[in-house]
């Protein structure tokens, strides 16, 4: 009965009530423009969503504006389900209107709407975010996320290299950094560069050094080695370490031994290096894992088993990493076991028994069952 009054409300030239998704694809068949906007006002929030995204494709410019003009303030300020439709859209008559409601600082979730303006394509979506990841008194969150939808975008290199030299925020201009990352025009390595060295905040220094060896800086690995050794931020020696992911070079794994035979305080830093290792494509990251097990315990398992302390578990991440050698490695862990915690030869016992060892009898630890 529904669908013949929709055909019934087609034939007719009027607007009907209700319209679903299979009837805006009927509709557009028709040129029918009323009914397809009639699914911006939906209850569905799918049926809202992909009205506006067949409207945006297929209808006039002028038609298209006008439903989503209509319809896209929704019932709290923007409409999460619209701005969905307008996904990767890149005509300005479509987008129009969503981009002057994300220009207005009091916006409701404002910080969304930017992210969600972000994932459409048109010329006027990337001048607005460019406005607002300049505008005076706006919260830092949501101008980092208007300047991380600019990455990449070559129009903007200039707006970019502004706010990560000038900008008084750091989060504006560690996003300004990650959104020049890769760009090898000379003036934006040196600041690039200049940001990773010289900047206050280690959110900034790091980000600005990740960006500096995507940009092919000179002497970019040197600066990674440098910084994951000797920064005092923790959050910059992190993004060192995170930078030479993936590298097969023997001297960035050199880099990445040093740095697991050295003592690091900050748990967040050991666990980015476990991860880059345990990933990294080069053999010499597993022999990394391998001979660092007697430093690691030695020097982190004190007080607690691994499994308890952040930062601590490069066994198991040797163990994933590369489990044919396991066993080999563990054993000359357990020989070099006179100088651990009762804790960490806890630890490294059971692990050697797990991958085959066998008559090693391990302690019992405070708060732990002896592993006979």
């Amino acid at each position: 009965m529904r669908t013949l009054l929709f055909l019934l409300a087609m034939a007719c030239d009027t607007t009907p009530t209700h319209v679903s998704t299979g009837e805006v694809d009927e509709a557009i068949a028709r040129q029918k423009w009323n009914v397809v906007c009639r699914g911006l006002q939906m209850k569905e929030d799918r049926t809202r969503e992909y009205a506006t995204e067949r409207i945006a494709k297929t209808a006039p410019d002028e038609e298209a504006k006008a439903c989503i003009c209509e319809n896209i303030q929704g019932k709290s300020g923007w409409d999460p389900s619209i701005a969905s439709g307008l996904i990767g859209q890149t005509k300005d008559a479509a987008v129009s209107c969503f981009a002057d409601l994300v220009a207005k600082p009091d916006l409701p979730k404002r910080e969304e709407a930017v992210v969600a303006l972000g994932l459409t394509a048109a010329p006027i979506a990337m001048k607005t975010l460019a406005q607002i990841s300049q505008e005076e008194g706006a919260p830092a969150a949501v101008r980092a996320k208007a300047i991380a939808a600019l990455k990449g975008h070559k129009d903007y290199e200039g707006t970019m290299l502004s706010l990560l030299t000038d900008d008084a925020e750091p989060e504006v201009r560690a996003a300004a950094a990650d959104a020049l990352s890769g760009m090898t025009a000379s003036n934006i390595v040196k600041a690039l560069v200049q940001a990773a060295k010289t900047d206050k905040e280690g959110t900034v220094r790091g980000a600005a050094l990740i960006a500096a060896k995507a940009s092919r800086a000179p002497a970019a690995d040197t600066m990674v080695c440098e910084a994951m050794m000797s920064d005092p931020s923790p959050a910059v020696r992190s993004a060192a370490i995170r930078a030479l992911r993936g590298t097969r070079r023997d001297s960035s794994a050199d880099c990445l031994r040093k740095r697991a035979l050295t003592y690091e305080a900050d748990a967040s830093v050991r666990d980015e290096l476990l991860s880059v290792l345990k990933s990294s494509p080069n053999d010499k990251a597993a022999l990394i894992l391998c001979d660092a097990i007697p430093f690691w315990m030695k020097s982190y398992v004190i007080e607690e088993i691994p499994d308890k302390l952040p930062g601590t578990e490069i066994v198991k991440a040797q163990n994933d990493r590369d489990h044919e050698r396991s066993y080999a490695c563990l054993q000359k862990a357990w020989k070099k076991s006179s100088g651990y915690s009762c804790f960490a030869k806890l630890h490294v016992g059971v692990w050697f028994r797990e991958v085959g060892a066998k008559g090693v009898r391990v302690p019992a630890c405070p708060g732990y069952e002896a592993k006979d």
